[in-house]
Formats: C-alpha cells, structure tokens, sequence
C-alpha cells in the first residue's frame, strides 16, 4: 500500500476541506493505511508545505481541497520523482471531473488506495503554471466580480451574482491570435485554454478536453450581445456549444494572443499575469493517480 502525505487545506469550500479530511482520515484508519499530514494556514502556504514534504522524500502527496490547493500542490512536484494525489473536497473540484475523481470522502480514498499512476499534462499562461483551465474575458470578470460578492455572501450566491454582473458588462475584445503556427483575428468575449473539461464550478467549457492527450482544448466564444450569450450560459454548463456558430473550437500544443486592451488572466480561479500571453501544453508532466 502507498504511503500519504496530505496537504490540506481546512478552509477550502467554505469548511468542506476539513470536515471532508476527517471523514477521509477515518477511512484511513479502518484500513491501517500509513500516512502523515500537514495543514495550510495561509494563502500560499501550501507551496511551502509541498517543498518540505519533498525535502522530507515523501513520494505520495495528496493535495485535499479545491483547484486552488491542488495548482499549488502540483506546481511545487514538478521536476521531482512523486505522484499527485487528489481528495476534492472544495468547491468547483473542477479537475476532478475531468479526471473522474469522486467527492465521497470513502471512494476518493479509494482511488488513493486502489488506483493507478498515470502522467498527466499541464499548462503554463507566460510560463505560469495551471493545471484545468487558463483564460480571460468574461470568466475573468466573474472570478473579479465573485471575490467582491464574497464579502457579503456565503455558498454559490457569490459567483451568481459574479456571473450576472460581468453579463451586464460584457466586453468585446480585439485579439490576433496564432495557434500552431495558423494565424487569425477574432473579436470575443471569451477565450479558454483548457486542460481538463470544468470550469467555475461546474461549467463544461471543453467537453472534448483530454489531461492526457498532449493537447490544449481551445474554446473561443464570439461577440454576441448579452440576451445571445445567456442563452449561451446553459449549453455551456452542459458541454452542448460545440458547433454553435458564435462559438470557435479546436485543439493546440500553443497558443499566442496578443490583444488591443490589457486583460488579466484567470488561471485555474485565480488572477494572475496578463495579455498578451503564450498558452503552452506540458505533456506528461506530472503522475497523478487515478481510478483503475
């Protein structure tokens, strides 16, 4: 049996990530597993506690919590010999879907216990790593709109309001764009590099997305007015836009945009960099474990 080490993250979906651990650790200790854990107290600190527990020869290390706990986690392996783990106990748990990784505190343990090692790609947006999904326009806007409505909110009521306010001010953005070599001009509203499938907890951006496959799926929503692109959003949640005609698809090893306006990137939920950006696949980066 493998030996654990846990980076948790106790404040992940809103508590989720320690009641979730509790339950996980209970397993564990039903079926004498050996294993050790840390717990993050800050933002970022995760990254320190992946470092030590490298330093340490760990080999196993579990990330538990949401996306943002495990680009943490993961982009601090990379380069070393250890295997990714997952217990998705946050909110989105969006690479999880795309890896088929369940929620249940039991059957993720599991998957740690029972499953397989399998190299897995990432991406990086100007050399900054994310292992789901990076991108910007409107989802961009939700992640900024989101984290203003969290000062007042709890639960999903946050995003939603996050969504309807970027929908009443979406921005068109001018973008030439070259993609594996092929060059073209868009003007959008959106544009995602996806990794894995799921996005904003839930929304299935790139239902043809692949972590295994060495290949960014690429999905590009035109400009439409607002009424348009919400009749858009359902489609979008169900992964049944492909081949809408505001909306453009396809696959790449690397993508460069360069655009008119400045736009912040959101990479894997979180801020950070900006256009003009270079979206690059890393094939086979990292071995996470997954179901047999």
């Amino acid at each position: 049996m493998r030996k654990f080490h846990f980076i948790v993250n106790p404040v992940a979906g809103t508590g989720r990530g320690e009641d979730g651990f509790l339950k996980a650790r209970a397993v564990l200790d039903r079926i004498g597993a050996d294993y050790s854990y840390a717990e993050s107290e800050y933002a970022g600190h995760a990254v320190k506690l992946t470092e030590d527990a490298l330093k340490d020869g760990k080999k196993c290390i579990v990330a538990v919590g949401g996306d943002g706990t495990v680009n943490e986690v993961c982009k601090t392996m990379i380069g070393s010999d250890a295997t990714l783990g997952i217990l998705p106990f946050g909110t989105g748990n969006d690479l999880a879907r795309a890896l088929k990784l369940s929620t249940d505190p039991e059957k993720a343990v599991m998957t740690l216990v029972n499953g397989v090692e399998r190299r897995m790609d990432l991406c990086t947006a100007n050399d900054m790593l994310y292992t789901n999904v990076g991108g910007f326009g409107f989802d961009t806007d939700v992640v900024i709109n989101t984290e203003k409505f969290k000062k007042r909110f709890n639960g999903m009521l946050p995003y939603m309001l996050g969504v309807i306010q970027s929908v009443l001010h979406l921005k068109p953005m001018k973008m030439h764009i070259t993609a594996d070599g092929r060059e073209f001009d868009e003007e959008a509203l959106l544009i995602a590099a996806a990794n894995g499938t799921h996005y904003g907890g839930g929304m299935n951006v790139a239902p043809q997305g692949d972590p295994f496959d060495g290949l960014m799926d690429i999905c590009i929503v035109k400009k439409v007015g607002a009424l348009r692109f919400l009749s858009l959003l359902p489609r979008f949640v169900k992964g049944k836009h492909i081949g809408l005609k505001p909306i453009g698809y396809f696959k790449a090893k690397q993508v460069h945009i360069e655009s008119s306006d400045r736009f912040e990137l959101n990479l894997d939920g979180e801020l950070g960099s900006s256009t003009p950006v270079t979206f690059k696949v890393l094939p086979s980066a990292i071995g996470v474990i997954i179901n047999a």
